[in-house]
Parts: structure tokens; C-alpha cells; sequence
């Protein structure tokens, strides 16, 4: 088979054979393909994902206080939410738990998040939250709030706050899949 030769392109370069061209159609053809899927599934993650809002923030000369909401959880999965350092328990803190209206009365409980490298530069964060196993979750569309009190000279004393919610992928795993962080220059 003979290939045919194609007139040099208007800046002198040979445009290559007919067989070259389909080629490189094709290889760009594959990586449409490909980079469409990724695109799409990563569009498919993100509906389907755990998620928290901006802590909205009030500082005041004695206390500071956030509230944030927690949303868009898959059913079938256990969740940990909460709030933490990296040093001490945070002292005098105060939290309440809302699903819609509705006050939530469940148990605060501390716990160590590891793992915490991926949303903030600290390997892991002691946590004080609560625990939501599956059976548990707010239902499509609903959204758990928490708001949170802390003594304004313990919020200086600790000078970063991070506010997580995690999932379970094991008998100890728990992984952050949203997070936030306030600190001392936002108070």
C-alpha cells in the first residue's frame, strides 16, 4: 500500500500522510473518551458526597460561636462529626445539634481523627463530636446543624479550630470527607 503524500501545511511543515492523521484523530478520540468519563464521574462524586457548609462565625468579647450544616449523606455509611484541635480537648465547650427545627439529643463523644493531612496540614486532630451510624441519617434533603461555643480566652489559647465531618471505610478508618478551619485571625 501506497501512502499518500499530503502538500506541505503554509509554514512549510509536512502535514504527514492520510494513514498518520487518522492516527492522531483516533489517539484524540481516545482521550476525549477518556477524560469525558473522568469528568462525568468525578460529577457523579460530588452529588453523591457528604458535605458541610462555611462556618458562619460570631465573636464576641467573652465567647465565640459558629454554626455550621452538615448535608448530602449515603445512606448505608456510618459518620463522625465534629470539631477539634491538635492539642487539648477544648475546654468549656458547648454544642448543640439541630435536624431542621428538631434538637437532636445525642451523645458527645472525643475521638482521634487521623488521616488529616488530605484537608489540613496536621496529621490528626482530637475531636469532639458524635457518632451517626447509618440507621441514623437525616433523610435525602436534610440537613444536621451544629453550633458551637467555645470560651473566647480557650478559642486564643488553642488559635485553630477544625470542624470535620468523616466516614467509615473500616473496623478503625474513619476518612474526612469535608472539613473546615477557623482560627485566631478570624475572631
Amino acid at each position: 500500500m501506497i501512502a499518500e503524500i499530503v502538500p506541505l501545511h503554509k509554514h512549510g511543515n509536512v502535514c504527514g500522510t492520510r494513514h498518520e492523521r487518522g492516527g492522531k484523530t483516533m489517539r484524540n478520540l481516545r482521550l476525549f473518551a477518556v477524560l469525558w468519563v473522568v469528568f462525568t464521574a468525578s460529577l457523579v462524586g460530588q452529588v453523591t458526597r457528604v458535605s458541610l457548609s462555611a462556618p458562619i462565625l460570631k465573636a464576641g468579647p467573652d465567647q465565640i460561636s459558629f454554626t455550621t450544616r452538615f448535608s448530602s449523606f449515603v445512606s448505608g455509611s456510618d459518620y463522625r462529626l465534629g470539631v477539634g484541635t491538635t492539642g487539648d480537648e477544648i475546654e468549656g465547650i458547648e454544642v448543640e445539634l439541630t435536624l431542621g427545627d428538631t434538637p437532636l439529643s445525642k451523645k458527645r463523644a472525643s475521638f482521634l481523627q487521623g488521616f488529616a493531612s488530605a484537608y489540613f496540614e496536621v496529621e490528626e486532630i482530637l475531636v469532639q463530636g458524635f457518632l451517626f451510624p447509618s440507621a441514623e441519617l437525616p433523610g435525602e434533603g436534610e440537613e444536621v446543624a451544629m453550633k458551637v461555643t467555645i470560651p473566647r480566652a480557650e478559642a486564643d489559647r488553642l488559635g485553630r479550630l477544625f470542624i470535620i465531618v468523616a466516614k467509615q471505610f473500616g473496623p478503625d478508618r474513619w476518612y474526612i470527607m469535608d472539613g473546615a478551619e477557623i482560627n485566631d485571625s478570624h475572631w
